[in-house]
């Protein structure tokens, strides 16, 4: 593996440790190397198992009690995370033999404090246990949920023990296929939420041609994919203030170092800055690349069209279009005269949790050699849009969706139609596919999006 962009600064904490031994240097205060009080008394996956139904509900949280000795419970393990560049943010994680934790932390430039492979013992005792999308997390009140203890009181619980080790917070070895069978087992979540992993021969979608997210230095965050040869593929999540967020995402084939997260259901990663997140075979661009064809609806010949704008009904087919408080989240609509396909679990001032699908009939293939998607679509608020809405595409006969990037979004703010650009399908030339529109919201945002005049052409 490259070695680490924080490396060099435990490599002089190293060498002035070494220094301390010549007792003739008075000119170097000596190096103080920290050593904890606390001892281990819970390990990771035994405190996940214990507050693992807490998990199950994005509302809930519990305070954390003593042990059932009357202690207080502490937690030790190493760093495996960074905020040096913003993309890991108000976060630590560390992690056991185990497994691994995210503490909630209300500061910045905490890996100075706190760099990765540094070892610390926590007493947890006190603060309270939670989710987010359903991932544990420790923290303290915010907003009636987990949010950040302020550092003075974390430097109060968290002990230092040593000096910090690169070679004792290596990431884990997974594979895509590994972790789309692990969405419902319970043992594998508790031995993989929050894990520093790598994932061998995969590529960006977008690659060399779009930016790590869509609205550098503004607030919020951006949802890019890495993808591999069998077609599998993992949410990346990048914050559009992160250090890197107007850099261009690697092309090629190479192995991903990241934070391996799970939100609603759905493995995610987070990568703390491309150069060490990136490597063995990613090639870095300055500057985008221009694509084939560009973000514009493709000018060769239509392959298949749907969702006219003027047709009154259409044969698309709806999965899992409803949910406890929402009757039917896809719907033809039609207003001034002018029809879309409609999707919403926003109801009666209330947000709801869904996945769902809208997806044409089955489109023939095996002829072409290439083949492209555009279509129209809007969207006023844009919440959670850019995380949990997506198109997807799936051979004939198959039951699973393959979740493809969506180049271009309408700007929020009004329900002006814009194209999505140019979406790529050549993968799935010669074959017989259906495409669609996948529809996601949570508890705490969901949209209204608006899908229209859908082509693919050669």
């Amino acid at each position: 593996m490259k070695l680490h962009k924080y490396a060099s600064c435990l490599a002089l904490a190293a060498i002035s440790a070494a220094m301390v031994s010549c007792d003739n240097d008075f000119d170097r205060p000596p190096v103080i190397v920290p050593e904890a009080t606390y001892e281990v008394n819970t390990a990771i996956s035994e405190f996940k198992e214990m507050f693992w139904e807490v998990t199950q509900s994005n509302s809930s949280y519990k305070t954390i009690p003593v042990n059932e000795n009357g202690d207080s419970i502490i937690l030790g393990g190493r760093v495996i995370s960074s905020d040096e560049d913003g993309n890991v943010y108000q976060h630590i994680y560390f992690r056991d033999e185990t497994g691994a934790l995210d503490i909630r932390v209300h500061g910045y430039d905490l890996y100075e404090s706190y760099p990765m492979g540094q070892e610390v013992r926590i007493n947890v005792t006190g603060l309270l246990v939670g989710s987010y999308g359903k991932q544990m997390q420790l923290g303290v009140l915010y907003n009636n949920g987990v949010g950040g203890m302020e550092p003075e009181e974390f430097k109060v619980r968290a002990q230092r023990n040593g000096l910090p080790s690169l070679t004792d917070a290596e990431p884990y070895a997974v594979t895509l296929t590994d972790l789309a069978g692990w969405t419902n087992d319970k043992a594998k979540l508790i031995a993989w939420q929050c894990q520093l992993v790598k994932i061998e021969n995969v590529s960006f979608e977008g690659g060399g041609t779009l930016l790590w997210t869509d609205k550098p230095g503004e607030t919020g965050t951006s949802t890019r994919y890495l993808k591999d040869a069998a077609g599998n593929s993992i949410e990346v999540r990048t914050s559009n203030k992160c250090t890197f967020s107007s850099e261009v995402l690697p092309k090629g084939t190479g192995t991903a170092v990241a934070i391996l997260g799970f939100y609603n259901n759905k493995w995610q990663l987070t990568f703390m800055d491309p150069q060490s997140g990136c490597i063995d075979g990613f090639e870095f661009v300055s500057s985008p690349e221009t694509p084939e064809n560009p973000d514009t609806p493709s000018t060769g010949e239509i392959i298949y069209s749907a969702l006219a704008e003027d047709a009154a009904s259409v044969d698309w087919t709806y999965e899992g279009n409803s949910v406890e408080g929402v009757e039917a989240i896809w719907s033809w609509k039609e207003y001034s005269g002018k029809h879309y396909l409609n999707a919403s679990a926003y109801v009666g001032g209330k947000a709801y949790a869904s996945t769902a699908y809208a997806y044409s009939p089955v489109i023939d293939l095996t002829s072409k050699k290439s083949a492209k998607m555009s279509f129209d679509h809007a969207a006023k608020f844009q919440t959670t849009l850019r995380t949990l809405c997506c198109a997807v595409v799936r051979e004939e006969g198959a039951s699973s969706w393959t979740e493809l990037t969506i180049p271009s979004w309408p700007e929020p703010g009004s329900w002006s139609f814009a194209s999505s650009g140019s979406i790529d399908l050549s993968a799935y030339a010669g074959k017989k596919i259906r495409v669609g529109v996948k529809y996601g919201s949570s508890a705490e945002g969901a949209d209204t999006w608006e899908v229209k005049n859908l082509k693919i052409s050669e």
